[in-house]
């Protein structure tokens, strides 16, 4: 029944309240966020009955205004307006307003430049975790010839590698949230893989399993790899603090451990793996995912496809004809 007092942040509080049921808590706890810093502030105090295109308009045009001291990526920037659309579909559903209002989410594409280890900064990677052994050198390693993510990493346990079968399961993440309470303090929360796709099994090459083994624990196969107990995983802020010693003690640029994932995936391609199976071992659901953020082809890899298309041509194998004196551009 429509409610013509109904302000917008009111519709807000029961769409989330709907999201903490039905979404991971990872999930709504992102939804949370965004809906508290970026959408409740604008609609404050505005009843819906006043909502209108121009104004949703207007707020679109607030996101992605370049005066801004801290501009937004265009990923958050559409999620907001996934959000708000989302909420809108719910007025409508509930007989709030009288039709769908709709804020399109489509932006200009700009495509996020992820840096990638070059071929000979990984070499001296692997190089340093083969002269220097230790579990989270051991795990990096992992992380190279897998690409999981730093927060699957930290949640696989020595139950998830299968040594006999060389392959790893993938069924949890860690991740630090922040509480919903009013102490905004954060805790580390284990929880299910970011999506369906994400829990996967992931194939091993044979060479890491014997610098995995010598710190399994085959009498407590609960043990986390990290920390190596069974009740608490390491911390992925921790995690990425050995990391970035670790490139430092290596004389290695700094590149977050996303890089690692990237870097993966950009060897998987330049080596001949084809997308597909690429883009089922990342866990990604979507392949245009994989291609369009997970691929960096190097200069080099592109001039190597060049001469390969360049062999095909008769002008290699022959010698071009004299050119015509009066031929010009």
């Amino acid at each position: 029944m429509k409610n013509e007092t109904m302000y917008f942040n009111d519709l807000l509080s029961i769409w989330l309240e709907k999201q903490k049921q039905a979404r991971a808590l990872s999930t709504y706890v992102k939804y949370r966020h965004l809906a508290d810093r970026y959408i409740s502030p604008y609609f404050r105090s505005i009843q819906l009955s006043k909502v209108d295109l121009p104004m949703l308009q207007t707020f679109r045009n607030s996101l992605l205004s370049p005066d801004s001291l801290h501009p937004l990526g265009n990923g958050t920037i559409r999620c907001i307006l996934l959000l708000v659309n989302s909420i809108l579909r719910l007025s409508y559903e509930t007989g709030q307003t009288n039709g769908i209002l709709y804020l399109p989410p489509r932006l200009p594409k700009k495509r996020p430049e992820v840096p990638v280890f070059t071929l000979q900064e990984q070499k001296q990677l692997e190089h340093y975790l083969t002269a220097h052994t230790g579990i989270s050198e051991a795990v990096i390693y992992l992380g190279l010839y897998t690409g999981l993510r730093v927060g699957e990493l930290c949640a696989l346990r020595w139950e998830n590698i299968h040594f006999s079968d060389r392959y790893l399961h993938v069924r949890h993440t860690v991740q630090r949230l922040t509480r919903l309470d009013t102490t905004h303090k954060s805790e580390l929360i284990l929880s299910g893989p970011k999506s369906i796709s994400s829990n996967r099994l992931v194939p091993l090459p044979a060479f890491l399993l014997p610098i995995l083994q010598p710190y399994s624990h085959p009498e407590h196969p609960d043990y986390f790899l990290l920390s190596q107990s069974a009740n608490s995983p390491m911390d992925p802020r921790t995690f990425q603090n050995h990391y970035q010693r670790i490139l430092s003690q290596a004389g290695l640029r700094y590149l977050n451990f996303h890089a690692i994932r990237h870097t993966f995936a950009t060897r998987c391609i330049t080596n001949g793996m084809d997308p597909k199976t690429l883009s089922e071992i990342l866990g990604h659901s979507d392949l245009k995912v994989t291609l369009e953020y997970y691929f960096h082809s190097s200069l080099e890899f592109k001039k190597e496809q060049i001469d390969r298309l360049t062999a095909l041509s008769p002008a290699v194998h022959t010698s071009l004809p004299d050119m015509p004196h009066n031929m010009t551009d």
